[in-house]
C-alpha cells in the first residue's frame, strides 16, 4: 500500500463525492521507454476506497485488438496520485 495514504485519513476526497457510476473517466500509461498511451473508460462500480473502471478506449480507438487492459479496481491513492506508470484517473470533460 503507498505509503501516502493511510486508512481514515481526510487526504484524499471522498469518491462518491468527485466520481458517480456511469461517468467517463481517463488516464494515460507510460511505459518504461517513455511512450504514452491514454485510456479512457466508463465507472462501473464505488467503494468507499476504490472504483472499478472498464477501459474501453485506447488512444481514441474503440477496443482495438492490442489493447490488454479491460477491468481494474483502482484504489483511493492511486486514483489521485496515480503510480508509477499511470497517470491519476480524471473525469473526461464532454
Amino acid at each position: 500500500m503507498n505509503e501516502n495514504y493511510k486508512k481514515g485519513s481526510k487526504k484524499y476526497p471522498s469518491l462518491y463525492d468527485a466520481f458517480n457510476p456511469g461517468d467517463r473517466v481517463k488516464r494515460v500509461y507510460k511505459d518504461k521507454k517513455g511512450k504514452s498511451q491514454e485510456y479512457k473508460g466508463i465507472i462501473l462500480g464505488i467503494e468507499k476506497e476504490s472504483i472499478e473502471v472498464y477501459w474501453d478506449t485506447l488512444n481514441g480507438k474503440f477496443r482495438p485488438k492490442d489493447m490488454d487492459v479491460t477491468f481494474t479496481t483502482c484504489p483511493i491513492y492511486e486514483i489521485f496520485k496515480g503510480n508509477e506508470y499511470y497517470s491519476p484517473i480524471k473525469r473526461e470533460q464532454i
